[in-house]
């Protein structure tokens, strides 16, 4: 995908200044601004409210600093913002109106950046950015990071076990696709390279064992569309089909008894895999969910301090201070939450943006095509344990909406091409 005289990365040129030669430098606004942004979602734990500040102020500098852009990209993409709208609808049945409200806002504001960010910059500097972001959250967290409480696992800056392993595993991800998929420049492969040793190695000192899985699976998948370049159309599909359904159903099966394998996969640390409990959780989720089963129960309306229900299941699974718990399943979260209406807007985006990015990554396998794909392959795994989207000023939902775009945006082009 080309990208827009507008939308070009730093780029030094040479000029004539009072008769002599001058080195210019031309800066792009919005890459700038989506460097900025993505680093301030990655360092929120260190930067706590100002990380959303910074997010919303440079985000919605780069919105508004082309109206006419904005009002385009409304237009364009209208059906993606159905997400945010329900989100707000359910305020009137939530049970904490004015916390579902201001949440749906700040989703709200989160997606359109994602748009905007997506809808004008080119996939390449994107991804670009998101590595250089990614590499200075690594080495920030190698030079200021720390130890779980449990001793179980290596947190970096980061507030949690997920939010780190997660970051890592973007990494990992981003670097192995800009060193093994051609395209890329000989200076951006060496970095891809050096990001990728860099990325295992602290992706291992987390000790996810799920992450370590879905990590590695999506890597293999990346190798696959690396070895089809040669093939011809057909031979593509075929082949691409084939190994993707295969790697779903190892990862179905992998995922069903993940509590062995990460028994087996952590014995030798001594940490304990904490999944006791996960079918216990989803089987309160289908409870839940049939009190509401086409509305929910309000966007972000449930662990709340003060819920029953959430209160119960604290106390049940012995969590103290009350935060980072869920559900563990991505689809009953929020079928929970926004119910069957909510939950098929939220669908059509996340598996959407799968099945685009697969096929751009199939048809034209680029260092930007290929690490889209399998960080959406990562996060439809991921969506059967985790709660991923969509939430406000998160980097997981930002990318997850850019990777929509984007796949549509190369399905555009292929068109036209015709």
């Amino acid at each position: 995908m080309s990208s827009a005289p507008h939308v070009s990365a730093l780029r030094p040129r040479l000029a004539r200044s009072y008769g002599r030669p001058a080195f210019m430098v031309t800066v792009c606004p919005t890459t700038v601004l989506t460097f900025v942004l993505l680093l301030a979602l990655l360092f929120v734990a260190q930067l706590k409210s100002l990380s959303a500040l910074i997010f919303l102020m440079a985000g919605l500098w780069l919105v508004v600093r082309r109206p006419q852009d904005m009002l385009d990209e409304l237009a364009r993409y209208w059906w993606v913002f159905l997400i945010p709208v329900w989100c707000l609808l359910t305020t009137l049945w939530s049970a904490y109106p004015a916390l579902t409200l201001r949440y749906s806002i700040q989703l709200g504001l989160t997606i359109l950046i994602s748009v905007s960010i997506a809808a004008r910059l080119s996939p390449r500097n994107f991804v670009l950015v998101l590595f250089l972001a990614y590499v200075i959250t690594a080495l920030a967290g190698l030079g200021f990071g720390r130890i779980r409480g449990d001793g179980g696992g290596w947190l970096g800056i980061f507030g949690s076990k997920n939010a780190y392993s997660f970051a890592m595993s973007g990494l990992l991800l981003v670097s192995f696709s800009l060193a093994l998929v051609p395209g890329a420049t000989r200076r951006w492969r060496i970095a891809g390279a050096i990001g990728m040793v860099l990325g295992a190695f602290l992706l291992l000192k987390g000790q996810s064992a799920g992450a370590l899985l879905t990590t590695s699976m999506a890597a293999f998948a990346g190798l696959i569309f690396i070895a089809i370049r040669r093939l011809d159309g057909i031979q593509k599909l075929v082949l691409a089909t084939v190994s993707i359904l295969a790697l779903l159903v190892l990862a179905l099966l992998a995922l069903a008894n993940l509590e062995t394998l990460m028994d087996l996969l952590l014995e030798s640390t001594g940490k304990d895999a904490t999944l006791t409990g996960r079918t216990e959780l989803w089987a309160e989720a289908v409870i839940e969910w049939e009190r509401n089963p086409l509305f929910g129960q309000g966007y972000q309306a449930v662990w709340v301090v003060g819920n029953p229900v959430a209160e119960r299941m604290w106390d049940m699974f012995g969590i103290s201070n009350k935060i980072g718990f869920h559900f563990h399943n991505n689809w009953l979260s929020n079928a929970v939450e926004l119910g069957l209406i909510g939950v098929t807007l939220q669908g059509v985006a996340l598996l959407g943006a799968v099945y685009l990015t697969f096929r751009w990554a199939i048809v034209s396998p680029r260092p930007e095509s290929v690490f889209l794909a399998i960080f959406m392959l990562r996060q439809l795994v991921l969506s059967g344990v985790e709660v991923l989207l969509f939430f406000q000023f998160d980097l997981s939902s930002l990318v997850t909406i850019c990777a929509l775009i984007y796949g549509l945006r190369a399905r555009a082009e292929a068109a036209k091409a015709r």
